[in-house]
């Protein structure tokens, strides 16, 4: 599914904006090649850093 991370760019991370591809793991989070190439799971609610609080959320494009 392609999605696309709306909220605050956080370094080796997510960009504002940007659309990725991303794969279910649960109900909860969804893994995605990040901005590293390296694939990381994300929140389905409130992605963001994995230390500190997250106001981003993500579109289904």
């Amino acid at each position: 599914m392609k999605l696309q991370y709306v909220g605050n760019s956080f370094s080796e991370g997510l960009t504002d904006g940007k659309i990725y591809e991303g794969k279910d793991v649960n109900i909860f989070c969804v893994a995605v090649m990040d901005d590293t190439g390296m694939e990381r799971i994300y929140s389905r609610l409130a992605p963001g850093p994995f230390a500190g609080k997250s106001e981003g959320r993500w579109d289904i494009i």
